[in-house]
């Protein structure tokens, strides 16, 4: 499942709802105990950091995706393990920086911290810059035939490497797992996350879902954010 806006609304200093914490913490550990059931992952453009820290308070102990696609990590035993996509540049961080102080200098604007492999700026709800900021940055990739694409959503612009995406972290995810992409049921709630849940064999999103995204998934639950979550969860629980 994506993080913000699935698991807890993408607004900053917002916490996960302990009814959905318990869930997942259930099931995860319900289904390494048995070995039935179904269990949690994260799949999400949050940086690894943030990401792996709450795989912790979920007890997901698959995998998780990071920041797009850019790298998987997972934990085999009691140490974790991250895998970086091959398709990312050896000059992703001179690259950033370049685009970076370009920004700051025109804009004014600072980007989201602790990212390494995506370059993300986020602004308020439908600010009009977004539109004018992605396409300085647009015609700055194309300029310099760079190897990266601009994704903008209603508060954010993302720079992500060429061939990336929430899928090719999924399909990561499922060869190191050795599991069928078809066996993952996805929760998502902005085009985004189509990359990923186009590849499940199941798909939801929450009341808060993109219009053009709840004209794609299985099921869209009458509730936002995680209570809708939550309900996805059960609805899975009582279908599969």
């Amino acid at each position: 499942m994506d993080f913000d806006g699935c698991l807890a609304p993408a607004v900053p200093g917002e916490t996960i709802d302990l009814d959905l914490i318990h869930l997942i913490r259930e099931l995860n550990a319900k289904s390494r105990e048995t070995g039935n059931g179904p269990r949690v992952a994260i799949n999400s453009g949050r940086p690894e950091a943030f990401i792996e820290a709450h795989a912790q308070v979920l007890d997901i102990k698959d995998f998780c995706v990071f920041e797009n696609g850019a790298g998987i990590f997972r934990f085999p035993s009691n140490h974790i393990e991250m895998y970086l996509d091959p398709r990312i540049p050896a000059t992703i961080h001179s690259d950033f920086d370049i685009m970076e102080r370009m920004v700051k200098d025109t804009f004014q604007l600072t980007k989201q911290p602790c990212k390494e492999y995506n370059l993300t700026y986020l602004l308020p709800e439908r600010d009009p810059r977004i539109k004018r900021i992605a396409a300085f940055i647009q015609n700055h990739v194309l300029d310099n035939d760079l190897p990266y694409y601009v994704e903008i959503g209603i508060n954010f612009i993302n720079v992500i490497v060429n061939g990336t995406n929430k899928g090719t972290g999924l399909c990561m995810a499922a060869e190191y797992t050795s599991m069928d992409t078809a066996e993952f049921a996805g929760i998502g709630d902005s085009m985004s996350d189509y990359d990923f849940l186009g590849l499940c064999g199941f798909t939801a999103c929450p009341s808060n879902g993109a219009p053009k995204l709840k004209e794609k998934v299985d099921y869209i639950s009458p509730h936002p954010f995680a209570k809708g979550t939550i309900d996805i969860i059960k609805h899975v629980l009582e279908t599969c």
